[in-house]
């Protein structure tokens, strides 16, 4: 019992290595302790048909925490899709989005590279407005068109052509002389003859090696998440290219998602971090896959970066909408403006010659001892007195009877949307758990007495119904609703908080 349950928590709760146990239980030897976890292991166990270059199946272990890891980055890349789907074309939405998708895969090249380059050049660069990069930029041109090319033709099966076209347009040719490598690996490691680990495969077992992936990819019913994980690994593991045998593997990752019905998503997401980033993790899990023939190492590790991402790309959209909102707030007071600087210009009329010759002409102190000034006196003294009380009963007229049909003597206070701004970005300084769509949506529907329903939160984020019931229900939660129903549907009604 006690080894049952050391297998389960060294594989459910961490997927770990025979290392790693024993450096946890402080045991040199723990064969019979690993061989307790490895059986438990292989009752989830599932063989794949492609195979190490000593023939030996790799396999994956969906236990429960890794199915649960597979159906959960599975849903945020549908989520994903569905955010990108919703996105405005016409007030640029959709061009801002890829742009910033693009950017980051470009900027995670450029750092694989030690390529010294700014975001605002990647951003020219993708517009099209470089028509001729640097020799030494030319790189991120090339990984650009063949990451549109994917874009375009991913209905394509992927297969040794569509590798081929990949290849081509990451080395700038469209005629190959020469497709997978034809010299040997000198790497000292791979002339080990005892725990052999290797640094590529040997030139005459690519050829099979990669048909048999191509096989795996066509006939496999994992998920999308996972054949791209298991393709990324196993290319790495065969190196079939003289050069950028990395960019390859994930681009053929990304045709992966993208051929799974994710379509434009699928490449857009910024996985090109696994080449810049981890790398020591990734070369650990990578010889920790090849000794043991389980790609779950490298499988668990995976799924993490994509919802990572995943979550990255929602903030980016959550923040796009936010960012449109305000702008289209502040355009709105900032209309009247214009009307403040009116057109009246207190300039004197040409037409108007008095002010000037009064000076110059020599009668001009003839008038003057006129006794004209003493005329509007009399003129004053009927002024005052004709002022006379006029008709006081009038304002008496006044009440009138529309008042009297309004049903509802109190109009409650409304908040206008720079207040709302204002009392958004509070509560997500406040509650750090608050996700921001709902933290947007609370600020405007807050008011103590009403009553607010899923359908009101699904035009308002523009999000599936899905979404608004499970955003609705985590708000009340975190305790800013409270739950009821009422004609068979919910209603959620704020609660009172400091």
């Amino acid at each position: 019992m006690p080894s049952n349950e050391l297998a389960i928590r060294f594989t459910e709760g961490k997927y770990a290595t025979k290392s790693e146990v024993g450096k946890e239980l402080r045991m040199s030897m723990i064969d019979n302790i690993w061989s307790n976890i490895l059986s438990y292991r292989s009752t989830f166990n599932r063989y794949l048909s492609v195979r190490s270059i000593e023939k030996n199946q790799l396999v994956v272990c969906f236990c429960p925490s890794v199915s649960a890891l597979v159906n959960s980055a599975d849903t945020k890349l549908v989520r994903l899709m569905k955010e990108y789907s919703h996105l405005n074309v016409n007030n640029g939405e959709v061009a801002r989005f890829e742009d910033e998708c693009f950017i980051r895969s470009l900027m995670h090249l450029a750092k694989e590279h030690e390529l010294d380059v700014t975001e605002n050049y990647v951003r020219s660069l993708i517009r099209g407005d470089i028509r001729e990069a640097a020799p030494s930029m030319r790189l991120l041109t090339r990984y650009l068109d063949a990451l549109n090319f994917i874009k375009k033709s991913f209905v394509s099966p992927i297969d040794v052509d569509f590798l081929a076209e990949i290849y081509g347009r990451l080395v700038g040719t469209t005629e190959l002389t020469s497709f997978y490598r034809t010299t040997e690996d000198t790497n000292r490691e791979n002339r080990v003859l005892i725990d052999r680990v290797y640094t590529s495969a040997p030139v005459a077992l690519i050829e099979g090696m990669m048909d048999s992936l191509f096989s795996f990819l066509s006939t496999s019913t994992l998920t999308a998440t996972s054949k791209a994980a298991v393709a990324y690994y196993y290319i790495n593991y065969i190196r079939p290219f003289a050069s950028f045998s990395d960019e390859v593997a994930l681009l053929i990752a990304k045709a992966i998602l993208a051929h799974e019905d994710l379509g434009e998503v699928g490449v857009m997401l910024p996985l090109e971090s696994l080449l810049s980033e981890n790398q020591e993790e990734i070369a650990r899990l990578f010889v920790e896959v090849q000794k043991t023939c389980d790609t779950t190492y490298f499988l668990n590790f995976a799924l993490k970066q994509i919802e990572k991402k995943c979550d990255e790309l929602f903030d980016f959209v959550a923040k796009m909408k936010t960012d449109a909102l305000r702008n289209d707030f502040y355009r709105e007071e900032a209309k009247p403006e214009p009307k403040a600087a009116s057109y009246t210009y207190e300039q004197p009329s040409i037409f108007d010659s008095t002010p000037e010759p009064a000076p110059a002409p020599a009668p001009a102190p003839a008038p003057a001892p006129a006794p004209v000034v003493e005329q509007p006196k009399p003129v004053e003294q009927p002024k005052v007195e004709e002022v006379k009380p006029a008709p006081a009963p009038a304002p008496v007229e006044e009440p009138k009877e529309e008042v009297e049909q309004i049903a509802i003597s109190y109009i409650p206070p409304a908040i206008d949307e720079k207040q709302a701004l204002r009392l958004e970005q509070h509560l997500l300084e406040l509650d750090p758990s608050l996700r921001k769509h709902e933290a947007h949506f609370y600020a405007r529907h807050c008011t103590l007495g009403k009553s607010y329903t899923i359908a009101q939160y699904k035009r308002m984020i523009g999000c599936v119904y899905e979404t608004a019931r499970t955003a609705m229900d985590h708000l009340v939660e975190l305790g800013y609703y409270r739950k009821d129903s009422s004609n068979k549907k919910f209603i959620y009604t704020p609660i009172p908080r400091r």
